[in-house]
């Protein structure tokens, strides 16, 4: 059969040339009641007692039946760029239609600036302290209640649909979701990944949405959409792009807007909008450069942390209202289940707004928590809390701020100097709201845990991908104030920019630009790693990830990527002992086994190979490239049958994985199932006709069977594609 090596093929995290022969590689707490605000106390007035409010007051409600409740969810929406917040420079139209026919509060808050931790609070109720979710990454808490919980355990169907991965199902947000689509064209493995597309268009997340909808049109339904477009970088899609040459990101609200009133009519002709609560907000807003913040996560001025909020109840009843009253994300949950007459967990912080809509409280205004811990996480720099029980919003920070939100908007004037009393007495009641809605107990460790492929995931969405050691719970004066390092934190950014747009060695001349200056700074050495490991530069990365651990060797997320390195030019032995030691820190590390298995193949130990890669799918189930690999594995065991089974499991995760199908013909070979493998193998020719293995496996089997001529044509194919392989000669 000529020379070929009958080798299988394994996943890699790196680069392979093309038609190169593959080889092994790495790829609840009670809720007070009565609650005490003291709201009013900044002003001199007496203190309001307000309790909780779980009795039922006049609300707009149908007389029988279940509601369809529908929450729609868009990220990184300024709630002034919307014309029915008023806007002037561009109209959304289907967004003003449904304020129209519902509620539309002025002034809704979010407790934090961040995607996954905000959304945490609007599906639970609580607090990002209670739920314990608090950075990009993190895992929702066990024993949190979710409203798709609630929903699904009141008969409900419950469905949800979001655009980024930031949302993936791994974090927890799916308890209680029958479907949770968080599905993205991540072809195969990291290798494959288009990783500037770990977002869905809002047209490709509305089409199993509405084939979501029709097929549970007629049950009681709760369903959840998110719609990720206006979040950076801005590439809003024709004719949008053109329109909106000079104001890419008010372009993708706009196209956002456009898919939603293809949403809203979609419910119209079920019969499901007038009955339905619909509910929409956004998770947080952006900078545009206010306070010199490009995006969001980093300070939490009002620029990022107000949004809009609508409620349209069911028959548009309170059509029309707006009020003016300050309400939080984390009110969302209570207010959708009281409408609905289900239980209100005891575990939810939030407060019920129905009374506000409908005039029992009016004049309420509730406190307003937020938090940031992304300066902390990712550049061990000082966290920021704020706190705004009134007209005063204080900032909790090495360089305390104080602002009057009503005679300055755009939080400019500082005024702590000048009200030192009423800013330590903000303080205070800062740090007791935090200690009351604090649930104990260790954070998410999730962000110690990532591997490669959430690395490169977050990169390409804008985010560091990196942990510190855990943040206190105020401001750190003995951290660098975020105010003072926004200058580092732009040009930090604009690496990243550069780099996710490939361009890597102006993002290595920034980062080391940076280095020179904030030379004890961990975050820039990981990024230089990064860069240099995906250059395969894998001894100046090993130097950077070692600088890293340097100044703080509590990085998880470090210790591997040095491992990695170590794997990558050879090093197995270091490699051995790096993913040894990261297992030793943490267990349940995926990568850890899943690397720890290639060092084993890397040494021939195939049986430890599998072993190590039977943990790392007991982690994750569903990683394609464990299962691919441990097909493998078998196969060098002379264990065809098991090699058969792996590489099956990773086809019926994606059936467009070739390699795995291309493995899966050789497999059938090693067995004798000839006609299996050409069936396999034309399989992936039939999908991907350029996959050289294919035609060389293809030819292998026909040439067993004694067709000839079959497999002289497909040795030749194989051939052409990748001239380096050497074919049998067939008389």
């Amino acid at each position: 059969m000529g020379a070929a090596r009958q080798t299988a093929r394994v996943d890699r995290t790196g680069d392979i040339p093309a038609g190169a022969l593959v080889r092994l590689s790495p790829a609840g707490l009670p809720r007070p009641l009565p609650r005490y605000l003291r709201d009013l106390i900044l002003l001199g007035l007496p203190a309001i007692l307000l309790c909780a409010d779980r009795t039922t007051p006049q609300s707009p409600r149908l007389p029988s039946g279940k509601t369809p409740v529908v929450l729609v969810t868009i990220d990184t929406l300024r709630a002034d760029r919307l014309s029915c917040y008023g806007y002037t420079k561009s109209k959304t139209a289907n967004i003003d239609s449904l304020a129209q026919d519902g509620v539309l509060f002025e002034n809704a808050f979010v407790q934090t600036p961040i995607t996954l931790p905000s959304h945490a609070s609007i599906l639970t109720g609580t607090y990002p302290m209670y739920h314990k979710v608090q950075d990009v990454v993190g895992r929702l808490r066990e024993g949190v209640p979710t409203l798709a919980e609630a929903f699904k355990q009141n008969g409900y169907a419950t469905g949800a649909f979001v655009g980024s991965t930031v949302l993936s199902s791994r974090w927890g947000l799916n308890r209680g979701f029958d479907v949770y689509d968080d599905r993205f064209d991540v072809r195969e493995g990291l290798r494959q990944a288009d990783f500037d597309r770990l977002e869905r268009r809002a047209d490709d997340v509305l089409t199993p949405a509405l084939a979501w909808l029709e097929a549970n049109a007629k049950s009681s339904l709760f369903m959840w959409l998110h719609l990720f477009d206006p979040h950076d970088p801005y590439t809003p899609p024709p004719p949008f792009a053109d329109e909106y040459k000079d104001r890419p990101y008010d372009g993708e609200i706009a196209y956002v807007d456009v898919t939603l009133g293809k949403f809203f009519a979609r419910l119209k002709s079920l019969g499901l909008y007038d009955r339905s609560l619909i509910v929409f907000l956004s998770d947080h807003g952006e900078s545009l450069g206010e306070h010199r913040e490009m995006h969001h996560g980093y300070f939490i001025y009002d620029a990022t942390i107000r949004v809009p909020l609508i409620l349209k109840f069911p028959a548009a009843r309170l059509r029309g209202t707006r009020l003016r009253n300050r309400v939080r994300s984390v009110d969302i949950a209570p207010t959708i289940l009281q409408q609905v007459n289900i239980p209100v967990p005891v575990s939810m912080q939030g407060e019920s707004l129905l009374a506000m809509t409908t005039g029992k409280r009016a004049s309420l205004d509730l406190p307003v928590y937020s938090e940031t811990y992304y300066p902390k996480v990712h550049f061990n720099w000082s966290p920021l809390f704020g706190f705004q029980p009134s007209q005063f919003k204080y900032i909790d920070a090495p360089e305390n701020e104080l602002y009057d939100t009503q005679n300055d908007a755009g939080e400019l004037n500082n005024i702590v100097e000048s009200n030192r009393a009423l800013a330590a007495r903000l303080k205070s009641d800062l740090l007791a709201f935090r200690g009351r809605y604090t649930a104990a107990g260790a954070s998410s460790d999730a962000a110690r845990q990532l591997d490669p492929e959430t690395v490169s995931r977050l990169k390409s969405l804008g985010y560091v991908a990196f942990t510190t050691s855990s943040a206190k719970s105020e401001a750190d004066a003995s951290l660098p104030d975020p105010k003072q390092k926004v200058r580092v934190y732009n040009l930090l950014n604009r690496g990243i920019s550069l780099s996710r747009r490939g361009f890597p060695e102006r993002a290595i001349e920034v980062f080391t630009q940076v280095a020179k200056t904030e030379p004890s700074m961990p975050i820039v050495h990981f990024l230089l790693g990064t860069e240099y490991f995906e250059r395969r530069w894998f001894l100046k990365a090993m130097e950077e990830f070692k600088e890293t651990l340097k100044y703080n060797p509590d990085s998880n997320v470090a210790m591997f990527n040095l491992a990695r390195s170590y794997l990558e030019s050879g090093q197995t032995e270091n490699a051995e002992s790096g993913f040894r030691h990261l297992i030793e820190r943490e267990p349940g590390h995926f990568g850890a086994h899943h690397h720890l298995a290639l060092v084993h193949a890397r040494r021939s130990r195939y049986r430890e190979a599998v072993e190590e890669e039977l943990k790392a799918i007991r982690i994750r189930p569903d990683y394609l490239e464990a299962h691919n690999n441990l097909g493998s594995y078998y196969l060098h065991l002379e264990q065809p049958a098991e090699a058969i089974e792996a590489y099956e499991r990773a086809i019926a995760l994606n059936a467009d994985f070739h390699t795995a199908r291309i493995n899966l013909a050789l497999a059938n070979i090693r067995r004798g199932s000839y006609d299996e493998a050409i069936r396999q193998a034309r399989e992936v020719i039939q999908r991907d006709p350029r996959r050289s293995m294919a035609h060389f496996y293809l030819g292998q089997a026909l040439l067993a069977k004694g067709s000839r001529q079959e497999a002289r044509e497909a040795f030749q194919k194989a051939r052409e594609l990748d001239p380096r392989l050497d074919v049998p000669a067939i008389p």
